[in-house]
């Protein structure tokens, strides 16, 4: 008889600690954006992140041959490039919680838009 009562309370106390360690490897994650931290860039390389509807930073210089990483997190964005600069590279499509990369070979000011939110706009000075 008081083994059957010993399980009886023991079984709610278990779920529970159970719970209680989900949850707190849950919160240990950290971040809330869902995109791995890419970690420092290489040489020749600049991050771009979308905190909100906005691209930040909004101008990011790189040499000739540099690379634009765009860390998109949170919501759907994409990144689509006025393609009437020669040398534009190709267009970001809607990406959620990922890290896409864009080599920039020519010189020139590209400017980009997210057309997901109109007026999020940014560019990349390649000198």
């Amino acid at each position: 008889m008081r083994l059957s009562i010993l399980r009886r309370l023991a079984a709610p106390l278990c779920t529970a600690a159970l719970c209680t360690a989900a949850l707190g490897a849950a919160v240990s994650c950290g971040g809330s954006s869902g995109v791995a931290d890419p970690g420092p860039p290489p040489p020749n390389t600049v991050d771009v992140f979308t905190p909100g509807n906005v691209f930040s930073p909004f101008s990011a210089t790189v040499p000739v041959g540099g690379t634009v990483r765009f860390n998109i997190s949170g919501a759907q964005h994409n990144v689509i490039f006025d393609h009437t600069l020669p040398g534009a590279p190709a267009d970001v499509p809607v990406t959620t919680n990922g890290v896409v990369s864009r080599t920039f070979a020519t010189k020139g000011t590209y400017e980009y838009d997210c057309t997901v939110h109109p007026g999020m706009s940014g560019q990349i000075v390649v000198q």
